[in-house]
């Protein structure tokens, strides 16, 4: 290290200063401790030749005469932080004609003035070098950190930067082993050089995974062992002699989900602090890594990471005769749970349940959990026999499980969708729907039980028609793909304003109108129509609410339909609400239009919604009404305006007397509880007729009026108001 200084030390700009100092000497030479030349004022060639001993002189001072040679002094030239890396030696002609400078006194003094001035230069290159070294050492960290990949899109992708991430930890470091190890994710990773035996990369592999992986996961902070008699090293690491540095991977929560170690011969590598830090942010890089395709609840694989299995399994499929099961696995009523216990025991359910099915698979099966309480199994080089056998597994060790509280104990059971992958599978989205098509209809079977997707089962091919709307459905929502009819829903009393209630429809790739039939079952089925009926009120609000000058005149009421799912919907309420406020349309020509059945279904949730919007001043129909067991005793609690009489017996009110009886008595209850009647499905001019006297007040259906574009309406509307003012 010293001879490295003295070369890099420009002392031509001391020679003045030496001749000051020194003023009877004739040369002046700069050599390390191995005696090699680094500076000589004046130049000339290095003949020095090995001389005689140097003797003491004093003060640090040693001299010596060089047989026909010069009379030469030195003295040491220290660094703070190197010590001795060299001398300063001086030369003079012969000893009789060196003047009384050369007595001891004088020397030293001037040895000590010109070694103070060199001092300081050999410091400060010194410090110039540790500056580079660490500038060096800086840029490989930050070669390593920016050269190892943590943005991966697919699983493969991300498993090749795990253990790209590995290897450049064991090549920076210059250690033995380096390792990533998460236990409840299934990663085991390491890279170790032909320094370590095959027993011995094992021993220590086995060591990670338990000793220090139990201590990191409970105490989540870093392991470093670089000393050979620590009590650490005994407890931790079974006494290995090599030098250890461990740190933990986190989730967001701050939870230890693994561990980032390496590994190294104590007389090679002693970890520092910038070792340890380096090592932290490699671990963040890790966490993301395995965050893009792992469940953050679970550890399992998540369903991006899933799905891409999929595709290589599948395309390895398609060369091969090799069959395999995909299992759609989803846990029967987890809202219960929730509902009762609360979420926190509802997630450690979803845990347990994790735990139990990746307890059953074998090493070559493949399971993630894909959202909520549903979970794909893979299994590979599998029959449908042999799948249906490991599903039943499934199902008995999920059966197994229990909550408990203080006050009650909840058994748990599961329903499985079980799909054949074959060569002659066509994709992964068309097997991932096929397995998850047949858990639904074990669902409704009954749950706790195993549906095999067959494509010659009428409802099962029913189902999979629906799971291909799915995707049209939020393609139609994302490119506005949805547009809006109404229908009239005319005052049987012509001084009350005509009511129109709001219809959507779909329209495919080429524009053509598709019928709710077609695509509404679906969006139930599948939990969209919050979605739908979002869509619905911003877009009904923004269309009449931009005309609204000039149909505020009519003071025509606009119903809107809204599901059950919206009621339960969180942030829904809010959502109307906030709409209703940005709209010029005032609340009291709104009505939303609830089914009888979704609103005693979610009673509670419908009371709520309900009463919120009243409060502003909006309207509510009951749909539907009469189709329920229960429809007289849950009008008490209702507050609503309107009435809407199941179709059903609108239908049949001029030929069968049961209808009329229905109605009539509907009639009676509602007027009594000051609520207005609408009948729907009124077809011909007897009917509507009849309902005028028996008391309905609103007739809606092709006899009235047929749905038109919501547009074509209030062109009309804003026409006839034009057509008033002129």
């Amino acid at each position: 290290m010293g001879s490295d200084i003295l070369h890099h030390v420009s002392f031509d700009k001391y020679s003045r200063l030496l001749t000051r100092a020194f003023p009877a000497a004739v040369g002046f030479e700069i050599r390390d401790g191995k005696d090699t030349l680094h500076w000589q004022y004046p130049a000339a060639d290095d003949n020095q030749n090995d001389g005689p001993a140097w003797s003491d002189f004093g003060g640090s001072i040693e001299r010596r005469q060089v047989p026909a040679g010069p009379l030469q002094f030195r003295a040491p030239l220290l660094s703070r932080q190197l010590g001795n890396v060299g001398w300063l030696i001086v030369n003079y002609d012969v000893e009789t004609s060196v003047p009384m400078s050369t007595a001891p006194e004088p020397m030293r003094r001037a040895f000590n003035d010109a070694t103070v001035f060199l001092q300081e230069e050999v410091d400060l290159q010194a410090e110039c070098n540790q500056l580079a070294i660490e500038l060096t050492e800086r840029y490989e960290e930050l070669n390593l950190v920016y050269s190892t990949k943590d943005h991966v899109e697919y699983f493969e992708e991300g498993q090749e930067a795990l253990v790209r991430l590995v290897l450049n930890c064991a090549d920076y470091l210059d250690v033995e082993l380096a390792a990533l190890i998460c236990r409840d994710r299934n990663l085991s990773l390491h890279n170790s050089n032909a320094s370590l035996s095959d027993d011995d990369v094992k021993a220590i592999n086995e060591i990670l995974a338990t000793t220090v992986y139990d201590h990191i996961e409970a105490q989540v902070q870093s392991v470093v062992l670089n000393e050979t008699d620590s009590e650490n090293r005994a407890r931790l690491f079974g006494n290995r002699a090599e030098n250890l540095l461990a740190y933990p991977i986190v989730d967001d929560h701050g939870t230890a989900i693994g561990l980032l170690a390496v590994v190294a011969r104590q007389e090679k590598h002693t970890f520092s602090n910038g070792d340890r830090n380096l090592l932290e942010v490699m671990t963040k890089k890790a966490s993301r890594i395995i965050h893009t395709h792992h469940d953050s609840l679970t550890g399992l694989m998540n369903r991006s990471g899933f799905e891409s299995s999929l595709v290589s399994i599948l395309n390895a499929s398609r060369n091969s005769n090799q069959h395999h099961c995909l299992l759609h696995v989803d846990l029967d009523q987890l809202h219960v749970v929730n509902d009762l216990l609360g979420y926190e025991v509802g997630d450690g359910l979803i845990r347990r349940a994790a735990r139990s099915i990746r307890a059953v698979l074998r090493d070559t099966d493949i399971v993630a959990r894909l959202g909520g309480d549903e979970f794909g199994v893979l299994l590979t080089n599998c029959g449908e026999q042999k799948g249906h056998f490991i599903a039943d597994k499934i199902r008995n060790a999920i059966h197994e499980l229990t909550v408990v509280s203080a006050t009650r104990q909840l058994n748990v059971s599961t329903s499985i969708g079980l799909a054949l992958m074959t060569q002659e599978s066509e994709g992964i989205v068309g097997m991932m729907a096929a397995a998850e098509i047949a858990c639904k209809a074990a669902k409704e079977a009954g749950r706790d039980r195993i549906q095999v997707f067959a494509r010659d089962d009428t409802m099962l091919v029913r189902r999979s028609e629906e799971v291909e709307w799915i995707g049209r459905i939020q393609q139609a929502l994302r490119d506005d793909q949805f547009t809006l009819h109404c229908q009239p829903v005319a005052p049987l009393d012509e001084a009350e304003s005509m009511h129109f209630e709001i219809l959507v429809r779909m329209l495919d790739e080429k524009g053509t109108v598709l019928a709710p039939g077609l695509f509404l079952p679906a969006a139930e089925r599948y939990q969209l129509m919050p979605l739908l009926d979002r869509w619905v009120i911003r877009t009904s609000l923004r269309v009449i609410g931009e005309k609204w000058q000039d149909l505020a005149h009519h003071d025509a009421v606009f119903c809107i339909n809204l599901s059950g799912q919206s009621l339960t919907n969180p942030g829904f309420d809010a959502f109307v609400l906030d709409e209703i406020s940005r709209s010029p349309i005032p609340a009291a020509n709104l009505c939303f239009e609830i089914t009888e059945t979704a609103a005693i279904s979610n009673i509670d949730e419908a009371l709520s919604f309900i009463r919120g919007l009243r409060e502003k001043g909006c309207r509510f129909s009951l749909d539907d009404f009469g189709a329920g067991l229960s429809s007289f005793g849950y009008l008490k609690v209702l507050p609503v305006d309107y009435l809407k009489i199941d179709g059903s017996f609108i239908r049949e009110i001029t030929s069968d007397d049961i209808s009329l009886s229905m109605v009539s008595a509907i009639c009676q209850i509602g007027s009594t509880m000051g609520l207005s009647l609408v009948a729907e499905y009124v077809g011909d001019e007897e009917t509507k007729e009849l309902l005028n006297r028996i008391g309905v007040d609103y007739v809606q259906g092709f006899g009235i009026g047929k749905p038109v574009p919501l547009q074509e309406t209030i062109r009309e509307l804003t026409e006839q108001t034009k057509s008033i003012r002129a």
